[in-house]
């Protein structure tokens, strides 16, 4: 038999961590966010017809243990992929997502960053995944059959929600969140990498 040696080129990476909670944080974060699910009108508190809430939660003191492990395990990733800088959270938002009034979340990327993640604060065995789709355009114009799916042979790879667990992934990557059967909460955010980008003296090279 030949000797055959297998080589990843070209891998988009995707990471999961896990943020240990303190004693009372998690029902705070969630207490807050069910709070400002909700607004008045006409005397009378009702939900909010969209998903997203806030968008700088990184700079609330609940949330500050949160935002650390975040910026930990970033920093953690661009030692892996070797990149210099320092990575910067641009927002933090929170999603919910009800069986009843929006249940997902449409197929979209996170524009102007570097990187994107979510973490669960609310899940159960009847919340919907986090779906991650394959983003080379040429990779299913033809295919045989497969005996089994693995990360590389797959269209599509999935993180089943779980209260605590965080992902990151490329911003660029497409993504989206199926219809949930139970109610989901999660916490969203962007990063992008203060520093230097590309090569010196190619004259393609920024400072942001």
């Amino acid at each position: 038999m030949a000797d055959v040696k297998k080589h990843n080129a070209f891998p988009t990476s995707l990471y999961n961590f896990e943020h240990k909670f303190e004693d009372g944080e998690l029902n705070t974060l969630v207490h807050y966010i069910t709070k400002k699910s909700f607004m008045e009108q006409n005397g009378e508190m009702v939900r909010r017809s969209g998903s997203q809430l806030e968008n700088e939660l990184h700079k609330l003191d609940i949330f500050s243990r949160l935002t650390k492990t975040i910026n930990d395990v970033t920093k953690t990733i661009m030692e892996d992929k070797m990149y210099e800088g320092e990575p910067e959270i641009t927002n933090m938002w929170a999603n919910i997502l009800r069986p009843t009034g929006q249940k997902s979340h449409a197929p979209h990327t996170h524009s102007n960053n570097i990187f994107s993640g979510v973490l669960y604060l609310k899940a159960s065995s009847d919340t919907s995944a986090i779906q991650f789709f394959d983003p080379r355009p040429q990779a299913n114009v033809f295919v045989p059959r497969k005996k089994d799916t693995d990360t590389g042979n797959s269209d599509m790879v999935e993180f089943q929600s779980k209260v605590g667990l965080g992902i990151i992934f490329p911003s660029w990557l497409q993504h989206w969140v199926p219809e949930t059967k139970d109610e989901r909460i999660s916490v969203a955010w962007n990063v992008i990498v203060r520093g230097e980008y590309g090569e010196p003296n190619k004259l393609q090279n920024a400072h942001i």
